[in-house]
């Protein structure tokens, strides 16, 4: 949870020329003021200097409005409104215009005291303290107010504002008001989505995701402790969604799960083909808060990703994009490692990745089924180097039929199936995996000439770079070097 805040929010919270411009700032007031101090040059200052400075600040703080006025619904209009209120209560605003107003509270305020009072001498000199401070400070103020234009700077504030206020809930402290703080922070980061999608907005997209992704995280992490009061209290739902599901997410207490899952599913709704890194960037994050979920045990929470998982894939499906199907299935794949301590969850999920396979071979995208059983492959090779038995038990469950179905077909399919065959075999043989490897060996390769025919197919193609640049980048049949040279002493035998 840490390292993931650490990673939103860090950056744009050490603004390097933002800090020296203010330190260069404060210290010339400083030196300036111990100038005043020491040689009192606030004699006369009220006949000469003092209209001067009373302009002077009264310019300023025009100045400032008009930045005010200008960027306040310059960025509301660009993202949304609720940064008016993020806006206005920033503490740079609120200090510049304390200090705005201090000073003329202080010139109406001379004008009513004689110039012989040792007030008039304190207020004066209070008046050109403030004077120097507003003149140092108008560098980094116009700097520190421009940024508010970037969403590298709004975005984090607003998860920050996000997360304290699921702390405050998770102590029991003004659970309405916090609640609803949170989730229409929630509901305003994702609009701030779905703006940067209808505009092309890379940044804005990928930093509201990231935002979304840390309150998941901090949602889950912080939820299932002690204190659950407010997952008790009046939930929320996105609209449309049945009461029975309602009802469901009621009882198990994982409605604020479900809202933003629901948040994130309504962003990929308008994503377009030239947006795929962007859903990759999404399909990564829930592979870590479902990890996250799995770590706490939150069954319910778990489920609700596969869920969304699945949701993803039948909408690649439907669009017959196939693109987004294989960085789809590679994410998947992530998502069963995942549940590699619980076997059942494992095959099940699995189970989950095949059925929308078989759909999309249906709608004639047959790409997408070879891409799911070379990840079968590389699951059974993944998982057996964490739990072997683990890994022969999909093989018989799931991979094992799949890749028979494969072998028994004519054409591409074909080969594809013997090519994925032959190399978690013989990967798995390198990587010590025993058991994996005679699990394949006598289900699959136990006659000796076509295991020998289909291997030498495989190692007359052998490369490591795919024939185009995409996203996996490598050839799914790759056979690293210390498999390539067990199975060409194999071959040397005959």
């Amino acid at each position: 949870m840490e390292y993931l805040e650490n990673r939103l929010l860090g950056p744009s919270q050490n603004p390097r020329a933002l800090v020296l411009l203010t330190v260069a700032g404060l210290a010339g007031a400083v030196a300036l003021a111990g100038l005043i101090s020491t040689y009192g040059v606030n004699q006369g200052i009220d006949s000469v200097t003092l209209p001067v400075v009373g302009r002077t600040l009264n310019q300023f703080m025009a100045v400032v409005l008009t930045c005010i006025a200008l960027i306040v619904p310059l960025t509301a209009n660009l993202y949304t409104p609720k940064l008016v209120t993020i806006y206005v209560k920033h503490p740079l605003i609120v200090i510049m215009l304390s200090l705005l107003l201090g000073s003329q509270i202080i010139c109406l305020t001379l004008n009513f005291i004689p110039t012989s009072s040792r007030l008039n001498h304190v207020l004066v000199d209070l008046l050109a303290l403030i004077y120097l401070l507003v003149m140092m400070g108008a560098l980094p103020f116009l700097y520190g107010i421009s940024r508010f234009l970037r969403p590298s700077y709004f975005v984090p504030m607003l998860t920050k504002k996000g997360l304290r206020s699921l702390d405050e809930l998770n102590q029991g402290r003004r659970i309405e008001q916090h609640k609803d703080n949170l989730f229409e922070t929630i509901d305003v980061v994702t609009n701030m989505a779905l703006t940067g999608m209808a505009r092309g907005d890379r940044q804005l997209i990928l930093r509201s995701l990231g935002s979304l992704h840390t309150l998941l995280a901090g949602i889950i992490g912080h939820g299932l402790g002690d204190a659950l009061g407010w997952r008790s209290s009046r939930p929320w739902f996105v609209p449309g969604l049945a009461k029975e599901g309602q009802g469901y997410l009621i009882r198990e207490q994982v409605w604020p799960e479900a809202y933003v899952l629901a948040q994130l599913l309504k962003i990929t709704e308008v994503a377009t083909r030239r947006q795929h890194e962007l859903l990759s960037e999404m399909a990564g994050q829930l592979v870590e808060t479902a990890c996250l979920a799995n770590d706490v045990q939150a069954e319910p929470v778990v489920e609700l990703h596969v869920m969304t998982f699945n949701m993803l894939l039948r909408e690649a499906i439907e669009q017959k994009d196939l693109r987004r199907f294989q960085n789809l299935s590679y994410y998947y794949r992530l998502l069963i490692e995942v549940f590699h301590p619980a076997p059942a969850r494992m095959l099940d999920t699995t189970r989950h990745l095949i059925h929308y396979a078989r759909m999309a071979a249906r709608q004639g995208l047959d790409f997408a089924y070879e891409t799911v059983v070379y990840d079968l492959g590389e699951l059974v090779l993944s998982l057996g180097t964490q739990q072997e038995d683990c890994a022969v038990e999909l093989i018989q469950a799931w991979a094992g039929p799949v890749w028979q179905e494969a072998i028994t077909q004519e054409g591409g399919m074909k080969r594809v199936g013997w090519r994925t065959l032959l190399r978690t075999y013989w990967e798995a043989r390198t990587l010590g995996l025993k058991e994996v490897a005679d699990a394949i060996f006598w289900r699959f390769l136990a006659d000796e000439a076509i295991h020998r025919e289909q291997l030498e197919l495989l190692i007359e193609e052998n490369r490591e770079l795919h024939y185009e640049f995409n996203d996996r980048l490598m050839r799914f049949a790759y056979l690293s070097p210390a498999a390539a040279a067990g199975a060409q002493a194999f071959l040397e035998q005959w």
